[in-house]
């Protein structure tokens, strides 16, 4: 479903046509009823009036109904909605990191010279005799452009990843993996123009995969992507926040009744994050957008408690681990000097994330991410464990397991008893502190591309009884790479209700309902 189809679904239910009737009252069995005709009663001036004005109000009607059947997408009129949004005017990408490395100042007229060889070339255009420096500049000139059309050349020391990427003018792939993702989209979006790592030095990947029957997750990605290179998107959200708020009803949906049992801070943080004023470059669109669609036989559900199950996570997991690699392997450019990995369901995030954690210079660096909850589950609970320093128990565990098995953080069948990064959090404490890691989770990943191209993957195979961005974390400090996380920088992942918290949510509503 497309986003202005979505927007218009949001208002087209406050103007629901009225029934007409399907029968024709003066027929029965097919034949016309014996009517009486009585004369017309003399009516009053004031009843010709009230009926006159009755009529041109229900044509009035009528001529706006049939206004609204027929409109496509042209419902939004700003003078009269009364919303604030960016006036926007064509500009041209005058930045030169837009057009480099993928673009060559090719003319096909030139090429087209050597199709019958370069003796050929060299005769025709030169004759037999000997060329002058002039000429020679000039066939130097033209067989340089040949090479360029079909050999591009690199020198991988350029790209090995600088601490001050903006003034080294890095470039970064963002790879972003979607699975009935659809819901969640503005959000991602959002978060994505918020970056302020210059944006055409950033590249987009994301990979669509093992969506469920009926999910609309590609065509919404698809359509929220012309937006955002059209440099226009924040002026659609926009238009849906104003629809939204517009029919919004006075009771919360069943989807959002946690929302009145979360913190009254957290919620007026999140709806400050997405308010303007915005970084000058919010609206600049990205170097580029790359969209593949590709399953890997993921048949996991996506809800909180099916994903986070003890029993799936090995299987679900070195999944996942397929679909990181091929994302990865597709997308890369030898021009890229960082990779950036982020799920699409960040709540709150620094629009600076990159810049912090490229300053670290660490080959691999995460931040802490925990999620709020409701107040009556203590606010906020850490959220990703994977990301945690090794101990003596966790080692001696591995050796009791099979080589198949995989360990997971967080479970009591695997009792590991490692430093988490998540609880060494102090709200107060200095988000530039780092500590050295192991394993890593895949919520926010910042890696050096070099480690690709040395062989450091994501392993969809279990790698010392693990597997995914644990693996990744032991795979890469194993090849003598360093790994590193900030304990007190913070990313919040949005919360989702597992099964036993809308128990307690329904309990409550109940109890409130007795009152």
């Amino acid at each position: 479903m497309g986003i202005l189809d979505r927007v218009n679904r949001a208002i087209g239910s406050k103007n629901k046509r009225n029934e007409f009737p399907t029968t024709n009252k003066e027929y029965t069995n097919g034949k016309i009823k014996d009517k009486k005709y009585l004369p017309k009663k003399k009516g009053s001036r004031t009843t010709k009036l009230l009926t006159t004005i009755g009529i041109i109000v229900a044509c009035f009607c009528v001529f706006r109904l049939v206004v609204f059947l027929t409109q496509d997408n042209a419902i939004f009129d700003h003078s009269k909605i009364n919303i604030k949004v960016p006036s926007y005017t064509t500009k041209s990408l005058e930045d030169a990191e837009y057009y480099d490395y993928d673009f060559e100042d090719i003319k096909p007229e030139i090429i087209s010279k050597f199709d019958q060889g370069v003796q050929h070339y060299l005769i025709s255009e030169f004759g037999d005799d000997v060329l002058t420096p002039k000429d020679n500049e000039r066939y130097e000139r033209e067989l340089s452009m040949l090479l360029d059309s079909t050999v591009e050349s690199y020198d991988l020391a350029d790209f090995r990843g600088s601490p001050k990427g903006t003034e080294h003018r890095d470039h970064i792939l963002v790879c972003i993996p979607l699975r009935d993702a659809e819901d969640v989209m503005p959000l991602m979006f959002k978060h994505l123009m918020n970056l302020t790592y210059p944006h055409e030095l950033i590249d987009l990947a994301f990979l669509v995969s093992d969506c469920s029957e009926g999910d609309h997750t590609l065509h919404a990605l698809l359509e929220y992507s012309k937006q955002l290179q059209n440099g226009t998107l924040s002026q659609v959200f926009a238009e849906m926040d104003y629809v939204k708020k517009q029919s919004k009803s006075k009771s919360a949906s069943a989807d959002d009744m946690h929302i009145k049992y979360m913190s009254p801070e957290y919620i007026a943080e999140v709806e400050r994050a997405f308010k303007p004023p915005f970084h000058a470059n919010y609206d600049k669109p990205f170097r580029s957008v790359q969209i593949f669609q590709k399953d890997f036989g993921q048949v996991i559900g996506q809800g909180f408690s099916d994903r986070h199950a003890v029993k799936v996570q090995g299987i679900r997991r070195k999944l996942m681990g397929r679909a990181r690699n091929w994302l990865t392997a597709n997308a890369i450019k030898p021009y890229h000097s960082w990779v950036y990995w982020r799920d699409a369901d960040v709540e709150l995030c620094p629009g600076s994330i990159i810049e912090d954690l490229m300053a670290k210079d660490y080959d691999i660096m995460v931040p802490n991410v925990w999620r709020p909850l409701p107040e009556f589950l203590d606010s906020e609970q850490p959220y990703d464990l994977n990301s945690w320093i090794e101990s003596q128990e966790a080692i001696k565990l591995a050796h009791t397991l099979d080589e198949d098995d995989v360990i997971v953080e967080g479970y009591a069948e695997y009792p590991t008893w490692r430093v988490h990064l998540a609880y060494l959090r102090n709200a107060e404490g200095d988000p530039k502190e780092v500590v050295d890691l192991d394993g890593v989770g895949g919520v926010s990943i910042l890696a050096k591309a070099k480690l690709f191209r040395s062989g450091v993957q994501f392993p969809a195979f279990t790698f010392e009884n693990h597997a995914e961005t644990e693996a990744f974390g032991k795979m890469a400090k194993k090849m003598g790479f360093r790994v590193g996380g900030l304990p007190h920088y913070t990313v919040w992942h949005i919360y989702e209700p597992s099964d036993d918290d809308l128990k307690q949510i329904a309990t409550k509503e109940r109890e409130a309902r007795r009152e």
